[in-house]
C-alpha cells in the first residue's frame, strides 16, 4: 500500500514534470488536428486508449506491477468517467470551436479546487488561491477571445459538452484521491483509468454513427503513436504520479498552461502568427501559477 502522505506544495521536481507534461498536452493539439484528418475523434480516442494500455501492460509486466491488485471497482468508475469526459471533449468539437471547448475544458481547475475543498483532506480554497486561479483562467479567455463566434443552440450544446468534460475531469481526479491513492499504485490507476474507457469511447462512436478511418498516411499514424505512446501512456503515467504525491488544487491550476504551449505549437509548427494576446496570456498564466503555488503574504500585527 503507498503511503497516503500528500506534499503540501510543489517542489521543483514536481514543476518540471508538470512543465513538459503540459508541453506534451499543448503539442498533442498539433496530433490531433493531422489524425483527425484521417479518422474519426471519439475512434481515435479510443485507438489511443488501446495503445497507450497495451504499453502501459508491458511497462508493468516488465516491472512486475499486478495489473489488478485491488480496488477493481473504484477502477471501472475511473475509466468510465475519463472515456465520457473525452467521449464529451471530441463531441463537443462536432458543434462549438475547438477555442470555445479549449477554454471550457480548462475551467476545470476550479472544480479541481471546489471539489478538493469539500471532498479532500488539507487542500482547502483559499482567497489566495481562487486569486491564482483566476488570474490564470483570464490569461487562458485573453489567448482564446479572438476566437469567439456568435452563440447559437448549436454552439450551446458543444459548449456545454466540453464544460462537462472539465466537471468530469475534476470528478475523475477527485475520486482518484479518494478511492485509489493509498490503495494502488499510480500505475494501476492509469491502467484502470485507460482500460476501462476503450468500450466506452469505441460504444460511443458506435453511437455517434463516426466513419471510423477516411484514410492514413505517415503523419496521421505517427500522430496517432504519439496520442497513445508519448501524451496517454507516458505523460499520464507522470500525471497520475503527481496525484498520488502533492494537492490536485496545485496541480491542477498548472494545467493553465496547456493552452499556451498549445497555441505556442500551432505557431512553431501550423505558422499560425504570433499575437500581442499570446504574450499577455503567457504573463497572466504564469503569474496565476505563481499566486497558487506560493504561500500568501503574512499581514502585521
Amino acid at each position: 500500500m503507498n503511503s497516503t502522505t500528500v506534499k503540501e506544495v510543489l517542489d521543483l521536481k514536481a514543476v518540471a514534470i508538470l512543465t513538459g507534461i503540459c508541453m506534451l498536452w499543448g503539442f498533442n493539439a498539433v496530433a490531433i488536428k493531422e489524425s483527425n484528418l484521417g479518422i474519426a475523434p471519439v475512434f481515435c480516442a479510443g485507438i489511443r486508449s488501446v495503445i497507450a494500455v497495451m504499453a502501459l501492460a508491458l511497462w508493468m509486466k516488465v516491472k512486475k506491477i499486478p495489473l489488478f491488485p485491488s480496488n477493481l471497482m473504484d477502477g471501472l468508475v475511473v475509466g468510465i468517467l475519463f472515456g465520457s469526459e473525452f467521449a464529451c471533449l471530441y463531441a463537443s468539437l462536432l458543434y462549438t470551436t475547438g477555442s470555445s471547448a479549449w477554454i471550457l475544458l480548462y475551467a476545470s481547475p476550479f472544480f479541481h479546487a471546489l471539489g478538493a475543498h469539500f471532498f479532500l483532506k488539507g487542500d482547502r480554497l483559499t482567497v489566495h488561491k481562487s486569486t491564482g486561479l483566476l488570474l490564470a483562467f483570464i490569461g487562458v479567455i485573453v489567448l482564446l477571445s479572438k476566437n469567439f463566434g456568435a452563440p447559437t443552440w448549436t454552439g450551446l450544446v458543444g459548449d456545454l459538452l466540453a464544460f462537462s468534460a472539465a466537471a468530469l475531469w475534476a470528478l475523475t481526479t477527485i475520486f482518484i484521491k479518494r478511492r485509489l491513492v493509498g490503495s494502488v499504485s499510480f500505475h494501476n490507476t492509469l491502467f484502470y483509468q485507460t482500460l476501462f474507457s476503450i468500450p466506452i469511447l469505441f460504444l460511443i462512436s458506435v453511437f455517434l454513427k463516426e466513419t471510423p478511418i477516411d484514410h492514413l498516411n505517415a503523419v496521421i499514424i505517427l500522430s496517432v503513436a504519439f496520442q497513445g505512446i508519448v501524451v496517454a501512456f507516458v505523460s499520464y503515467l507522470l500525471w497520475f504520479y503527481l496525484v498520488h504525491e502533492y494537492p490536485i488544487s496545485r496541480l491542477s491550476a498548472f494545467t493553465f498552461l496547456t493552452p499556451v504551449f498549445a497555441i505556442i505549437s500551432c505557431v512553431f509548427f501550423l505558422h499560425e502568427p504570433l499575437t500581442w494576446k499570446l504574450l499577455l496570456s503567457l504573463i497572466l498564466v504564469s503569474l496565476g501559477i505563481y499566486v497558487v503555488n506560493t504561500k500568501p503574504p503574512k499581514t502585521a500585527g
